[in-house]
């Protein structure tokens, strides 16, 4: 083994090391000074040992900022500067302080966010409180793992601006779907355009049970001035789409049943979503956005809103089927859509027909199906 002669094993020399561990020690008393009660030390005292441990800090070795990094996050009211260099230090020593130093500003976590490691957005996604503007911050600069973390901590209340360019990333960031279904601030609107894009049928399910609801009361309220305020609203389509979610649901009359199976049977596909539309009083795009849809979940909700029996709904499939080239469901998917027919009720299927509308006249930007 090579002698290190007069130098130690990091190129010190052994005159060197008193006047290091002299240095370190001078760093210590400093930091100890640093994390005293506001009391203790004058205001300027304190912010003139801020500024200097917040230079030196990072002479020190790593187990010495860690033990300087776990005391400060403690702290209500630690040495801001300190506090910041701590924060944009290797995770192993900012760790502790950006998920619990209480006295790191919104534009302090935003400027972290955006110069730091994913790992140290990560550490700040699991903060108890996130200010706005750093919620924005981790959802531009973040991974799938930071948005999660961050959907994952109930202490956050998360802005519906937010919850919005969330649910449409979504729609490439499948790992998202689970968290953002458990977030309070998920409106049913915001559920159901993300219901197109789901990655399973379960979740779908789910999004139909929790979101769709009966309006009984509603209906009871206002039915003898909804008909007149309907023709009232004119031209304003945004008021139409709107106040289609309060109308009750229009059955299908058996002859346009009758004619809908057989322009699905002829391959008019253009004719059989128009007349699909105008009986379920949808938008052209939300038909074809149901009769394209693989997965047959919209399809069941469709017929369940028109009042089709379990025959019908059958005979519709089948219609649909046709128009796809022949492309009939296997048999378990016909007995899981069948259950989603099942199960839910005509106003509810009313109701989540037409919060699909809406979502898409917000001209909400859907991934493409299987087939376009």
């Amino acid at each position: 083994m090579a002698s290190t002669g007069l130098m130690g094993e990091q190129g010190v020399s052994a005159e060197a090391m008193p006047s290091l561990q002299e240095r370190d020690l001078l760093l210590r008393r400093l930091a100890d000074l640093a994390v005293l009660p506001p009391g203790r030390v004058t205001p300027q005292e304190r912010a003139l040992v801020d500024m200097v441990m917040a230079t030196a800090v990072s002479r020190l070795d790593v187990a010495q900022r860690c033990r300087i990094a776990e005391r400060v996050a403690q702290l209500p009211e630690g040495p801001r500067e300190l506090t910041l260099a701590l924060a944009r230090d290797t995770i192993e020593v900012a760790a502790p302080v950006l998920a619990e130093a209480a006295n790191i500003q919104g534009s302090d976590l935003v400027e972290i966010i955006r110069v730091t490691s994913m790992d140290h957005r990560l550490a700040i996604a699991g903060r108890k409180t996130l200010p706005p503007a750093a919620i924005d911050a981790l959802i531009e600069y973040g991974n799938a793992d930071v948005v999660r973390r961050m959907l994952e901590n109930r202490s956050t209340e998360i802005p519906g601006r937010s919850m919005e360019v969330l649910v449409r990333r979504s729609a490439s960031e499948p790992e998202l779907h689970a968290s953002l279904l458990e977030r309070p601030e998920l409106n049913q609107r915001l559920a159901l355009l993300m219901f197109w894009w789901v990655s399973s049928g379960a979740l779908r399910v789910e999004i139909l049970n929790r979101h769709a609801v009966e309006r009984r009361m509603m209906h009871i309220a206002i039915a003898d001035v909804l008909e007149a305020g309907l023709a009232a609203s004119g031209a304003d389509e945004a008021l139409r789409v709107a106040l289609s979610l309060v109308r009750p649901p229009a059955t299908i009359a058996k002859p346009q049943l009758t004619r809908l199976v057989n322009l699905a049977a002829l391959g008019q596909r253009e004719e059989f979503v128009m007349e699909l539309a105008r009986e379920a009083r949808l938008r052209p795009e939300t038909a074809f956005r149901i009769v394209s849809d693989f997965g047959g979940e919209p399809l069941a909700v469709l017929a369940k809103a028109l009042g089709l029996s379990r025959q019908e709904f059958g005979d519709l499939i089948v219609a649909v089927a046709e128009l796809r080239s022949g492309y009939m469901p296997a048999k378990s998917d016909i007995e899981r859509i069948t259950a989603v027919f099942d199960t839910i009720s005509t106003d509810r299927a009313d109701l989540v027909l037409h919060l699909w509308d809406w979502s898409i006249s917000g001209e909400a930007q859907f991934p493409p199906t299987a087939e376009e």
